[in-house]
């Protein structure tokens, strides 16, 4: 897991996808002044992920007038207005946050500040696909200066990338693979944000942390200090497809499973550990990290084809215990990029992990049912799947 470093926004640099128009209950022909900045900083894509189509994406809303505003309800709907995902109350909570300013009421934004609600839409994957999403952000009712009282601003639609992302082949073999951390509305990826190069992004919107179950259903065995008793650590890691290697780091000693301090200290440099960057083309990169020192057998400026061993798996960087980090982003940059959808043409869930307790409480895990195959989907977090050959 590679969780945030630090959480800040640059209002004025985040391009501004969705402006903000307001509209009074009874006259919605008539704008209104309820003084919001409705931003959909990237663009919504669709992906499938245990029959479901899901659309994971932000909406930023910035304050710009001089008292307190507060949000009673969130709605993403289709262009016909139909509602597609509603926040109210403690949903609305669970969905808020408020970087820069955690301890203050969610839901109420002070002048000059931000609140970022975390959006998944999800439906039948045989509905038709929305082309644009709209939002209503419904306030506490506001009167503002020459102006009636008034509570709901209405966005204009964000359009939407409906088409079927790449779908990328294993990028390890077997299985007992637990998906940590993967695709989720309110998972330690998806929810960093941070703001790099003067614009804030989630380049890990839709990463994924792998680790293994033994055929005996642990996840250790012996002294969980020691790296190589844990049962992921030094699998080969696997080109995901056709790319070529941007980038590359090597030489960060691994991390103590067992200790809070890290090998090394934690900056934007060393935070991925040893790691590898492949452009697979059109625009997508992926980033696996947390690799072992020494391990790496591709040099920038190589070309690798699809299922080529790349490195080891490991336990360096911003880790806690041997796994591999990865994730598909639209630069060559982990954290200065937005986070695009890792969908595999197939993997067979095994299993799903009521709770991470069972990887170190002793009890360990087995699966209960057959392995399900399915095909051009993302794991679901704490999914337990398995690469066939």
């Amino acid at each position: 897991m590679i969780p945030a470093v630090k959480l800040m926004l640059v209002a004025a640099s985040v391009a501004t996808l969705v402006c903000g128009v307001v509209r009074v209950h009874a006259q919605a022909e008539r704008p209104a002044a309820i003084p919001v900045d409705v931003v959909v900083a990237a663009a919504p894509h669709a992906l499938s992920a245990a029959g479901q189509r899901n659309f994971l994406y932000e909406l930023h809303i910035t304050n710009f007038g001089r008292s307190s505003l507060t949000v009673d309800s969130v709605e993403a709907m289709d262009p016909a207005g139909t509602a597609l995902a509603t926040y109210k109350g403690d949903a609305l909570d669970l969905v808020v946050a408020r970087p820069g300013t955690p301890d203050v009421p969610k839901k109420t934004i002070g002048p000059g500040l931000r609140a970022v609600v975390f959006i998944d839409v999800s439906m039948p994957a045989s509905s038709p696909c929305p082309g644009k999403i709209r939002h209503r952000i419904t306030f506490e009712p506001v009167e503002t200066l020459n102006a009636p009282m008034q509570s709901v601003v209405e966005a204009s639609a964000v359009a939407t990338v409906c088409g079927s992302p790449p779908a990328f082949g294993p990028p390890l073999r077997g299985g007992g693979w637990v998906a940590l951390h993967a695709l989720s509305n309110s998972s330690i990826h998806r929810r960093t944000l941070l703001a790099i190069d003067g614009r804030a992004r989630i380049g890990q919107r839709f990463a994924i942390d792998f680790t293994k179950i033994g055929s005996d259903g642990q996840v250790f065995h012996g002294d969980p200090a020691v790296n190589s008793n844990w049962v992921p650590y030094g699998a080969e890691v696997l080109a995901i497809a056709d790319g070529k290697v941007v980038e590359m780091q090597d030489g960060i000693p691994e991390n103590n499973p067992t200790s809070a301090t890290r090998a090394v200290p934690i900056t934007l440099k060393t935070v991925g550990g040893n790691y590898v960057i492949l452009d697979v083309g059109e625009g997508e990169y992926v980033f696996y990290a947390h690799l072992k020192p020494g391990s790496i057998v591709v040099k920038p400026g190589e070309r690798v084809r699809r299922g080529q061993v790349l490195a080891k798996l490991g336990n360096s960087g911003q880790a806690d215990a041997p796994h591999l980090h990865i994730h598909v982003m639209d630069a060559p940059s982990p954290m200065a990029a937005e986070g695009l959808p890792l969908v595999f043409e197939r993997f067979d869930v095994e299993g799903h992990l009521p709770s991470l307790s069972v990887l170190t409480d002793g009890q360990g895990w087995r699966p209960s049912a057959p392995p399900r195959s399915v095909q051009d989907e993302m794991p679901l977090e704490n999914d337990v799947v398995g690469f066939p050959k």
